[in-house]
């Protein structure tokens, strides 16, 4: 009932934000700007959204080298692009997480692997977070805060680890420092990308490849806020107050995040779609009865 009640808040949430972005823009506007973009600009795109998928594959298949066992390129391609369809299909429950179980390994493995991998990379675009949120709005000083962000996880991961069951789920070796140069690096990489995919878009309003960097870090840190349906409403309410002031009209910079968004999400989440339900030998049912098993089994070992 929780997880239903989660996610009518969130797809609420969703359609109250696009409500009111639809409300400052002319929809006539913004179909034109789509029809105004040059096939050259919208392939780029394209090509950078695939640069970037790319990028954040290699990142989380490093972790699972290192990690856990073999596995073969046919399940790394499926449970890389399951990931984006898992993201959307049950947001607040398994979500992305549900890509490890595509992958062979303990249930102590998959977890872990995917808790480092994410630890590491929403560690480092909160960090820069901070630093483009005090650079677009220097009176937010205090957001530079967000720079301590790995020594609070860090410290929080310690707390974890030694006063609770957590520390059941950490294999006995774990090579922290390759992992995150790795992680880190891919992480860094993967956002330039992504800035670019923006820059490539806009740089004809006259944008500065900097103050398009400032914006794209500004726009991931707002939507990872899980509040929203897959972050929409946020992250274009983000772009657009954030573009505004380098001239960029509304009608751009909602239609940028929203063709964005399409080519790095929803695209590879249709994908993962036909992957998971005409290639793949676990199934969507088969995910869910897996975590769900998991979940009984970790209450039932918390009341002993």
């Amino acid at each position: 009932m929780k997880k239903i009640l989660s996610m009518l808040l969130k797809i609420s949430i969703t359609v109250a934000l696009f409500w009111w972005l639809f409300r400052q823009i002319h929809i006539k506007e913004l179909l034109i700007f789509y029809h105004s973009i040059p096939i050259n600009i919208l392939l780029g795109v394209f090509v950078l959204g695939l640069l970037n998928i790319t990028g954040q594959g290699l990142r989380f298949f490093y972790s699972v080298h290192q990690l856990m066992p073999k596995f073969t390129l046919k399940q790394a391609v499926i449970s890389h692009f399951s990931g984006f369809t898992l993201r959307l299909v049950l947001p607040g429950s398994i979500g992305e997480m549900g890509k490890t179980f595509l992958l062979p390994g303990t249930t102590k493995q998959r977890i872990y692997t995917y808790l480092i991998d994410i630890f590491y990379s929403t560690g480092t675009h909160v960090f820069f977070f901070g630093i483009s949120t005090y650079l677009l709005y220097p009176k937010m000083w205090y957001m530079l805060g967000f720079c301590v962000i790995y020594v609070v996880l860090f410290w929080i991961y310690r707390l974890f680890k030694k006063n609770t069951n957590f520390k059941n789920y950490i294999p006995e070796y774990v090579p922290y420092l390759k992992i995150g140069i790795v992680n880190i690096s891919l992480s860094i990489l993967t956002t330039f990308i992504f800035i670019l995919q923006y820059w490539v878009m806009l740089r004809s309003y006259g944008i500065s490849l900097f103050d398009q960097g400032k914006v794209c870090f500004f726009i991931l840190g707002v939507a990872s806020i899980p509040v929203s349906f897959a972050g929409l409403g946020l992250r274009e309410s983000a772009a657009n107050i954030t573009l505004q002031p380098f001239g960029i009209p509304s009608e751009v910079a909602i239609g940028s995040a929203l063709f964005i968004f399409f080519v790095n999400v929803l695209l590879p989440a249709l994908i993962g779609v036909i992957l998971l339900n005409f290639f793949s030998d676990i199934k969507y049912h088969d995910i869910r009865k897996l975590v769900t098993n998991n979940k009984k089994k970790q209450t039932a070992s918390s009341a002993k």
